[in-house]
């Protein structure tokens, strides 16, 4: 399941990587029974009838930073990253539950202000927020689980080789904003939108439930395409080429990558935190399926990744939870 990230200093873990660490933690939980229709290792599970379920998980210094990130953006972001999620399965958003875990030197009226934002994205999105708990921690977080529905869920797994890779929208806008924050360069007109784009995410409802039907794979960009693609290639036992230089990259974004002396293509495909929509479809239904979608790559035999265009490298990668 796909969570917001952002690159504060944090906890490392040696042993294994955040997906590794999850296929192991499914494994000791054994079978989930004949009651489920999808299980761990999508972008939601699946419960019947047609019930679709996810949580993220959003940290103090691992997620934001307290300093570049206003409050009520912090409530839209970590709702909005959970919604994305249902996005993914092509789910329509029944409502969402948050658990607070208020930090030291958090107040309650910052507490408040938070789930203003929540509020905000809840209503945009159509995701009413229905329950949840309130507790105390070193730090503050907040654990967000959302509930859609879809008669037919749109998974990871089903790529066919000969179908196209595509995108929705616009990529690496999210991480440029960021670095922009981070840098406090933000005071442009195009460098305020990219900040705009990190802080305030907007989920593909809408697109998810109109490309459902027409795609054989999709997920949502939330750790960059770069490892977004290893996961549809693995979850559907293919190979997965990107062209880097065909990544629709968010205006201003070539400036900021090219500060940092990294090729636009491959920043946009390992800055992560988008949430566009990443679908494998026939190339016929590129032009029909009612969204618009950028062709980036497509579907080959084989396993992995295969990076071409400048800046192509088969150690690209995004976001990784425990170990960036």
């Amino acid at each position: 399941m796909a969570c917001a990230v952002h690159r504060a200093p944090a906890y490392h873990c040696r042993e294994v990587g955040e997906f590794e660490l999850i296929a192991r933690l499914a494994g000791a939980l054994g079978e989930t029974g004949p009651g489920v229709l999808l299980g761990i290792g999508d972008d939601a599970a699946v419960l019947p009838p047609d019930l679709v379920v996810s949580t993220d998980l959003v940290v103090e210094d691992v997620h934001f930073r307290r300093a570049t990130t206003g409050l009520a953006d912090l409530g839209w972001k970590a709702l909005a990253v959970a919604v994305s999620d249902l996005a993914a399965m092509g789910a329509a958003p029944l409502g969402a539950v948050v658990g607070l875990a208020l930090g030291s030197g958090w107040s309650a009226d910052e507490a408040v202000a938070i789930y203003e934002g929540v509020g905000e994205c809840a209503r945009e999105c159509g995701c009413p927020v229905v329950g949840g708990d309130v507790s105390r921690a070193a730090v503050l977080m907040l654990a967000v689980t959302v509930f859609g529905r879809t008669a037919a869920p749109a998974t990871r797994g089903g790529a066919q080789v000969g179908d196209v890779l595509a995108v929705t929208g616009s990529l690496g806008g999210s991480e440029a904003g960021r670095l922009l924050l981070e840098a406090g360069a933000a005071d442009s007109a195009a460098a305020a939108a990219l900040a705009h784009r990190h802080l305030r995410p907007v989920p593909r409802v809408a697109d998810g439930r109109i490309l459902a039907p027409h795609v054989h794979a999709m997920l949502d960009v939330s750790d960059g395409v770069a490892s977004d693609a290893r996961r549809l290639a693995d979850a559907s036992g293919v190979c997965v080429e990107v062209d880097l230089d065909a990544l629709p990259v968010q205006p201003g974004v070539e400036e900021v990558a090219a500060a940092r002396g990294v090729e636009p293509g491959a920043f946009a495909a390992t800055g992560g935190e988008d949430y566009e929509l990443l679908v494998a479809l026939p190339e016929a239904a590129l032009a029909t399926s009612g969204v618009p979608l950028t062709r980036i790559g497509r579907i080959l035999a084989g396993t992995g990744v295969r990076f071409t265009g400048a800046g192509a490298d088969e150690a690209l990668a995004g976001f990784d939870h425990l170990q960036s």
